[in-house]
């Protein structure tokens, strides 16, 4: 890789850490155009990639950013008002922004096409809103608009040094380094963000997914040694093996850190998706979201970014009403969809609900029916929950039309597919009139899964730990005793009747010891039997 390229790279990761922040910042702008923390954060944005595709001569992509910028520098010193349709605009800056740098990132350089509508589009609504008697802003920090703009700009707000833009760039609230707020101007102290610049490094992707295989082997190495140990008992031995199981423990847990990234990373982008999707159906719908620092694998992330942008579509597209039918419901006339993730069990827990019509159930049995999927005779005894799972039926839609978003029976089922592809599972619930909730349960990773191992016949198995709610022990002798219904073993554990399954049996394993069971009962006085939670508490 030559210096160009290497600086070419450089620039779009760091573009990458900017940009995935706009759509969100300008959707919460629109709501608060009022706020200029938030405001001076996207002018930065806008400005750190303009002010280095001269540079690195990238034309077309200098050309969009600066007619955004344009309007941004007006915006921020009160010469033009935040608007719907000026946000709607520079939101369509930003999409022409992320195609062009897409485009780089594959051929290391910009496309073919043309942006000189977009900028043609930028500067038109500039010069309409110029002609717009506004009050003028008389602020002493704003800098005068007109000629010298770009000199004055260049002093209201001077560029970002590159090798430190990712860091240094505001958030949400204001500018932030590394999780400290900056000054109330939303500028950051040069000394901070150099100090931040300092304390961090970019590590390529492959090279943490080895360093974790290298761990992985590791463990696996440890856990065979622990093993030895305990089976020769020599105190000398045991000493040393507890030192190397503890700074094994430690490494995993360290290595497994490096890869962990907040589910904001994906939510980030959903603010803009309810947006559009929202105006483009003649909705209002107000999106909550709730442990966005909630941290995960990276390549679960991933793996979660399509199930969920497909169930926040569906929600939007038909499941939240317009404002007139929402009215004749007794509803708020704005829908609301929330989001929360939270850690659970050593697992992650992902909830969205929104507060739409919900699912008619007897209209996706009828569906099921019409598409050949089930028989009238097995619908009809399905239970209402039984009724909703047909909703992850493959061709099965609901949709009274087909959209570009739903009503081709593609969805729903890909959604399971993929959340059970990581190990995770997906509950539904939803009430008619009253809206729908889906739970969504995966792993924190993929990369080492803690197990409790467990021998049945003579061969062992490992049941992840995840799905591990409690051991017990049977103690015959002790008047506990299993319960056999019509041939079918359970157990009462809390109050609560547990069927039984006898792993070997269920394997069909040739070797499993005679006397596990004789005419229905217990040889053994003692059993153990192990309590798992498969899909979400019963």
């Amino acid at each position: 890789m030559d210096e160009q390229e290497s600086i070419l790279r450089e620039f779009l990761v760091e573009c990458a850490e900017g940009i995935g922040r706009l759509d969100q910042e300008f959707v919460a702008l629109e709501k608060e155009p009022e706020n200029g923390a938030l405001l001076a954060s996207i002018f930065r944005t806008i400005h750190t990639i303009k002010g280095t595709c001269g540079f690195l001569g990238l034309p077309k992509l200098e050309s969009v950013a600066h007619g955004a910028e344009n309007i941004l520098v007006r915006m921020r010193d009160k010469k033009i008002m935040v608007t719907p349709d000026g946000i709607t605009l520079l939101l369509e800056a930003v999409d022409a922004i992320k195609e062009i740098l897409i485009h780089i990132e594959s051929t290391l350089k910009e496309p073919d096409q043309a942006y000189d509508a977009i900028r043609q589009k930028l500067d038109a609504f500039l010069a309409q809103k110029a002609t717009a008697a506004l009050p003028p802003a008389t602020p002493s920090h704003a800098p005068a608009c007109g000629k010298g703009d770009d000199e004055e700009r260049e002093k209201a707000a001077p560029p970002v040094n590159l090798s430190h833009a990712g860091v240094s760039e505001a958030g949400k609230e204001g500018a932030k380094v590394k999780g400290k707020e900056g000054s109330d101007s939303g500028t950051a102290s040069p000394s901070k963000s150099l100090s931040a610049a300092d304390s961090t490094i970019r590590v390529d992707v492959g090279l943490l997914d080895k360093l974790m295989n290298l761990v992985s082997e590791l463990v696996l190495v440890r856990n065979q040694l622990l093993q030895r140990v305990r089976e020769r008992d020599n105190a000398a031995d045991t000493g040393i093996a507890q030192r190397m199981n503890l700074i094994t423990t430690q490494l995993q847990e360290s290595v497994t850190r490096t890869r962990m990234q907040p589910i904001r990373n994906v939510w980030n982008q959903f603010p803009r998706v309810v947006r559009d999707l929202a105006r483009t159906n003649g909705k209002e719908v107000e999106l909550i979201m709730e442990g966005a620092e909630t941290e995960l694998d990276k390549t679960l992330l991933e793996a979660v970014k399509d199930p969920l942008t497909h169930i926040v579509r569906n929600a939007i597209d038909h499941g939240i009403e317009t404002p007139e039918v929402r009215r004749a419901h007794g509803k708020d006339p704005k829908g609301t969809l929330f989001l929360k993730a939270y850690h659970e069990g050593g697992q992650i827990s992902i909830e969205m609900r929104d507060d739409g019509g919900g699912i008619d159930v007897e209209k996706v049995k009828g569906k099921a029916i019409e598409r050949g999927l089930v028989t009238a005779e097995a619908a009809a005894g399905l239970s209402e929950s039984e009724s909703l799972e047909l909703i992850f039926l493959p061709g099965l839609s609901t949709a009274d039309k087909v959209t570009h978003v739903s009503g081709r029976g593609v969805g729903m089922d890909v959604v399971r597919t993929n959340i059970e592809k990581i190990s995770g599972t997906i509950e539904i619930e939803s009430r008619l009139g009253q809206g729908t909730r889906l739970h969504l349960t995966i792993p924190l990773t993929l990369a080492i899964i803690p197990a409790l191992m467990v021998r049945a016949g003579r061969e062992r198995f490992a049941i992840p730990q995840a799905n591990l709610v409690e051991l017990v022990r049977v103690d015959m002798d002790a008047g506990e005793r299993i319960e056999t219904i019509r041939g079918a073993e359970f157990y009462r554990l809390h109050g609560e009747l547990l069927p039984l399954i006898r792993l070997s049996r269920a394997l069909r394993l040739p070797d499993a010891p005679a006397r596990e069971r004789v005419g229905g009962g217990l040889e053994d006085s003692e059993t153990n039997i192990v309590v798992l939670e498969a899909a979400g508490p019963s």
